[in-house]
């Protein structure tokens, strides 16, 4: 399709929110939060060092909380620490001109969720993500059904679920969002690894981290952080229609749920859907 044969730039966002390699981890969590936004690319003057993201952060709280050999504090030893120590130096980038197949292509290939866009000096001038793949997909017109995309590999919670299980979850198993199920099976709430970032920025928890009470945080159950699920998906919805959906409401990932709404069969994520945007690409 003539779509993805063109630049990847004419589809990036330009005005890339950065960051320099000496920021603190806590700013760099409190900007995704009040932005609302994954990841940070890391310059020095205005070349591209590194990118910094939501699951790095995620990843770093988690393994510093499961080293029982540990220490310092989780505050000064992870919120004040440099970005640059915690996020990915070696980072693929894209020139502006790279054919938007390629780039998805490579998504896929390395698990990317971002990639940003540098010119032949190394300057960043654009980033490009999955969210631009999803905006891009809306403008297809493909004729599938969502049991076509759907995830059949689910990570459920429950409501005694803590929050130390879901960054096992997302560090461990690479799972950004959870269903939330009652004992029925029913879904009651929807968990994303961002509303995790936001708990741990939030100025509540980081004050009960500073009197080192991160047994306390981490023992919190999920669903005081969770929020209601926005919409369900089932297997015979159309896959425009979700798509449409999830840019709308802005979330990354749906349940999808029996004909009878009783239990999360499966999920339908932008990772699952960039699948049909390559084959459409090709």
């Amino acid at each position: 399709m003539d779509l993805f044969n063109r630049p990847v730039i004419e589809f990036a966002t330009k005005n890339v929110v950065t960051v320099g390699e000496k920021e603190k981890v806590l700013n760099a969590m409190k900007i995704m939060v009040n932005l609302d936004i994954r990841r940070l690319p890391i310059i020095r003057g205005d070349k591209l060092v590194g990118i910094i993201t939501m699951l790095d952060i995620l990843d770093a709280i988690y393994s510093w909380i499961s080293d029982k050999t540990t220490e310092g504090s989780l505050y000064s030893d992870i919120y004040m620490k440099n970005i640059i120590e915690i996020g990915t130096r070696s980072v693929i980038s894209a020139r502006p001109e790279t054919p938007v197949a390629e780039v998805i292509s490579l998504f896929l290939r390395h698990n990317f969720g971002s990639m940003p866009i540098v010119d032949e000096a190394g300057r960043l001038v654009g980033i490009f993500t999955e969210w631009d793949v999803l905006k891009l997909a809306s403008q297809l017109d493909f004729p599938h059904r969502v049991r076509d995309v759907m995830t059949r590999i689910i990570y459920v919670l429950t409501p005694y679920s803590t929050v130390m299980d879901v960054l096992e979850g997302i560090t461990i198993y690479k799972f950004r969002r959870y269903p939330i199920v009652d004992e029925n099976g029913k879904v009651v709430a929807m968990l994303h690894a961002k509303d995790v970032l936001k708990y741990f920025a939030d100025d509540e928890t980081i004050e009960k981290i500073k009197q080192g009470a991160g047994e306390e945080v981490v023992n919190n159950y999920v669903i005081n952080i969770a929020k209601s699920p926005i919409f369900l998906a089932k297997p015979d919805d159309s896959v425009i229609d979700v798509i449409k959906k999830m840019l709308e409401y802005d979330v990354g990932g749906v349940p999808v749920v029996n004909e009878e709404g009783t239990a999360v069969i499966g999920m339908v994520t932008e990772k699952t859907l960039m699948l049909l945007f390559e084959e459409s690409a090709q």
